[in-house]
């Protein structure tokens, strides 16, 4: 009797001391009011500077005998206009919510020189095909982006002033870069014999795997926050590449290949943010700016005859993002 006794004052115990559900984290979305679910809406302006590892084109200082300090020519990177758009849903259920993001980017970047002691670094052999040394050499490289990314997340209160959002989900993306590199300079030793060396780079890119993180908002005002997001995504990658050279008219390399690998992806971001809320909580609204940083390794995949196997470097995204956002 004793150990019933004893049993049942333990169970009382346990859910005495069960805080409310709402008392633990509260949530911080808006009130369903229809008990199942309710749209939200966002868009996002984007201004940033997109750029890639090896990206090069011609070089100088290594030439024997070497006079000066040399230097390698990259492409100039500018700062481009791209949009994010989204639709989600906030469910009744315990604060949680959905949300389908979608991101368009289109970005370019070219570069020129007219350097007599440059040399090339897109080869086509083992030595360069206009051995006489450059006159000219141009490159214009282009990329565009297409990213989906799905979310399920809960927003709540962690204390009076600061919302925690944990996240995960799916990233997907398709996007194709191309770059044209051009060179004139002489066949011969003598520089007696003009030529041109083009070549033609092409990468075509899909990915999918799963995708987590963290946004965090700050208040230290009724309505103002400060607020700082992460995300971290691992995605199985087609890289589809293509390479091909042409040398005063005739093609001297022609070659394509497919390969798979993983692609990690690091997204960061922190910025100020107004919020309003009216009508007992059941609308929403808020506008923000910020700066993101999302970082891409190991994405330029064109094909090198000095490193057929190996990636030639990261591309990496940055810039300003201002977003509005309204809860139905």
């Amino acid at each position: 009797m004793k150990k019933v006794f004893f049993a049942l004052l333990l169970c009382g115990t346990l859910f005495a001391n069960r805080a409310p559900e709402e008392g633990i984290t509260p949530r911080a979305q808006p009130c369903v009011k229809n008990g199942v679910a309710e749209i939200y809406l966002l868009a996002d302006f984007l201004y940033w500077k997109v750029t890639q590892d090896g990206l090069g084109y011609a070089q100088r200082g290594t030439s024997q005998p070497v006079l000066r300090r040399g230097t390698v020519y990259q492409p100039r990177f500018k700062g481009k206009p791209g949009l994010r758009v989204g639709l989600g849903l906030n469910l009744a259920h315990d604060g949680w919510d959905l949300l389908l993001t979608y991101t368009w980017l289109n970005v370019s970047a070219d570069g020129r020189t007219s350097n007599t002691d440059a040399e090339p670094l897109w080869k086509s052999g083992e030595s360069s095909f206009l051995a006489g040394g450059l006159t000219r050499a141009v490159t214009d490289w282009n990329i565009h982006f297409h990213i989906f990314d799905l979310e399920w997340g809960r927003h709540y209160y962690i204390s009076r002033f600061l919302t925690l959002r944990p996240f995960f989900g799916f990233k997907g993306f398709f996007s194709g870069q191309d770059n044209c590199i051009s060179y004139r300079g002489f066949v011969d030793q003598n520089r007696t014999q003009a030529g041109t060396n083009r070549v033609f780079l092409e990468e075509d890119t899909w990915g999918f795997g799963i995708r987590l993180g963290l946004n965090t908002a700050w208040f230290f005002a009724e309505n103002w926050s400060a607020f700082a997001n992460f995300a971290l995504s691992e995605a199985w990658t087609k890289f589809d590449v293509e390479r091909k050279d042409r040398g005063n008219g005739a093609t001297i390399l022609h070659l394509h290949y497919d390969r798979y690998t993983m692609t990690p992806i690091l997204e960061l971001g922190v910025g100020l943010r107004w919020d309003i809320w009216w009508n007992e909580d059941s609308y929403h609204a808020s506008i923000q700016a910020g700066w993101e940083e999302q970082m891409w390794w190991d994405f330029n995949r064109f094909y090198s005859v000095n490193l057929p196997d190996s990636s030639l470097g990261n591309l990496s995204m940055q810039g300003l993002t201002a977003r509005f956002r309204f809860d139905f």
